[in-house]
C-alpha cells in the first residue's frame, strides 16, 4: 500500500511538473500572430490621418530619391524609368547638395524633405543605388525596378508609409531595445543595439518621448511616403533629425542604422511597425496568395530549390556536366520552377483585380475604385 501512494505520489508530482513546464512553454510554443504581421492601422491615428486614393485611372505624381558614390553606377534609373523624376545625391561629390556626408543616405532622404517640404509629389520613393539587392523582395527577384514598377501608390497614399520591403526578417519583431543588458546584445545582426541608450533615444527622439519595449521594422531604410503624411509632421523636426545626424559622435554606420530603425516612428508615430506580409505584397505589389499561408508555402518550396541550385552549380564547377545525378537534379528544379512560376503567375492575376485586392487586405471597396 505504502510503495503504491508513492507511485501515486510520484506520478502526481511529474504531472503537475508537466503542466506548470506547459504553462511556462505554451506562449513561446504558439507563435503570437505579429511574427506574420500585423493587420490593422500601421499609424497612430491620434497624430496622423490616413490619406484618400485617387478614383481609378488618375494618375499620382511621383519622385525616386537617393544618396549614391560616385563609383556607383545608378544609369539603370533613366534605363529604366525614362519618365520617373529624381533627385540622386552623389554625396562623395564637392557639390553634391548635402551639408556633409553623414549619416549613410538618411542626411540624403532628410535633405530632400527640408528641401522640398512645400512642394512634395503625390508620392516619394526613397530608395538605395543598387539595381538588385537582397534588401528587395524574394517574388519580385529582388530587382529594384520591378519594385519601382509593381508599388502600389494607392496603398502609400493610403497608409502615409509603405516600407517596400515585404519580408519581417531581419528588423522584426521585437528588434531593438533601449538599454538592453551587455549579455542579451546581439553585435552580430545588431551592432548598432549597444549604443542606443536612455540619453540617446531622448537625444534623438525628443525628451518627451516614452522609451517602448521594442523599435522594430522590415530592414533596411527603403521605403516609399506620401507627400501629405511628410507634411503632417513640421519641417522643423526634419531639421532637428538631420541637424542630430550632423553633430552626433556616433560614427556614420552607427548613426545611420539608428535612422534606419527610426523612419517608422517619424511617418507613423509607432515604434513598432511589422505589417503582414501578405498584405504588404497584395496590396503594396499586386500579388494576392489568397492569404499568409499560401504566401508562406510558396517561400517555403522556394527554400527547397535553392540548396539543389547551389549543388548543381557545385558539380557544374567541379566538371560534373551529365549523368543521372545532375540529370535529375536538373529535373527536379526545372518542375519546382514551374510550379512557382505557375503560382506566383495566379497571384499577380488575382492582384490585378482591384476588389479582390481590397478583399483580401480586410478594406472597403466600392465600384470604381482603383488599387
Amino acid at each position: 500500500m505504502p510503495m503504491i501512494r508513492r507511485k501515486t505520489s510520484i506520478a502526481l508530482a511529474l504531472g503537475l511538473f508537466t503542466l506548470i513546464y506547459l504553462i511556462i512553454r505554451l506562449p513561446n510554443l504558439t507563435k503570437p500572430k505579429y511574427v506574420y504581421g500585423l493587420d490593422g492601422p500601421l499609424y497612430d491615428p491620434s497624430r496622423f490621418s490616413p490619406g484618400t486614393a485617387k478614383p481609378a485611372g488618375e494618375n499620382y505624381t511621383r519622385v525616386l530619391v537617393m544618396g549614391r558614390l560616385k563609383s556607383e553606377d545608378v544609369s539603370w534609373v533613366s534605363r529604366n524609368h525614362p519618365d520617373l523624376p529624381t533627385k540622386i545625391y552623389t554625396v562623395d561629390e564637392d557639390i553634391s547638395g548635402l551639408p556633409m556626408n553623414k549619416g549613410n543616405e538618411a542626411m540624403a532622404y532628410l535633405t530632400y524633405i527640408i528641401d522640398h517640404y512645400d512642394d512634395l509629389p503625390d508620392v516619394v520613393l526613397f530608395f538605395h543605388p543598387h539595381a538588385t539587392s537582397w534588401h528587395n523582395n524574394i517574388l519580385l527577384d529582388t530587382d529594384t525596378s520591378k519594385t519601382i514598377r509593381l508599388l502600389n501608390d494607392a496603398h502609400v497614399v493610403r497608409q502615409g508609409y509603405f516600407n517596400t520591403r515585404c519580408h519581417l526578417d531581419p528588423g522584426c519583431p521585437n528588434w531593438l531595445h533601449i538599454d538592453r543588458p551587455r549579455w542579451r546584445q546581439d553585435l552580430k545582426h545588431k551592432p548598432e543595439e549597444p549604443f542606443l541608450t536612455e540619453a540617446l533615444f531622448h537625444e534623438l527622439h525628443g525628451a518627451d518621448v516614452p522609451i517602448p519595449p521594442a523599435i522594430s521594422q522590415p530592414c533596411c531604410a527603403q521605403f516609399a511616403v506620401s507627400g501629405a503624411r511628410i507634411r503632417q509632421r513640421p519641417r522643423e523636426e526634419y531639421v532637428r533629425y538631420r541637424t542630430w545626424l550632423l553633430t552626433t559622435d556616433l560614427p556614420d554606420k552607427t548613426s545611420g542604422r539608428l535612422m534606419e530603425y527610426s523612419w517608422q516612428y517619424i511617418f507613423t508615430g509607432e515604434f513598432e511597425f511589422c505589417p503582414s506580409q501578405h498584405a504588404c505584397y497584395c496590396d503594396g505589389y499586386g500579388i494576392c496568395f489568397e492569404g499568409e499561408e499560401p504566401l508562406r508555402e510558396w517561400l517555403a518550396l522556394l527554400a527547397q530549390t535553392e540548396p539543389i541550385n547551389e549543388k548543381l552549380v557545385a558539380m557544374w564547377d567541379s566538371g560534373i556536366k551529365g549523368g543521372n545525378k545532375y540529370m535529375r537534379l536538373l529535373e527536379q528544379t526545372k518542375k519546382q520552377g514551374k510550379v512557382l512560376e505557375q503560382l506566383r503567375d495566379d497571384a499577380i492575376k488575382r492582384g490585378s483585380d482591384p476588389k479582390i485586392r481590397a478583399m483580401e487586405c480586410g478594406r472597403e471597396w466600392q465600384e470604381g475604385d482603383g488599387f
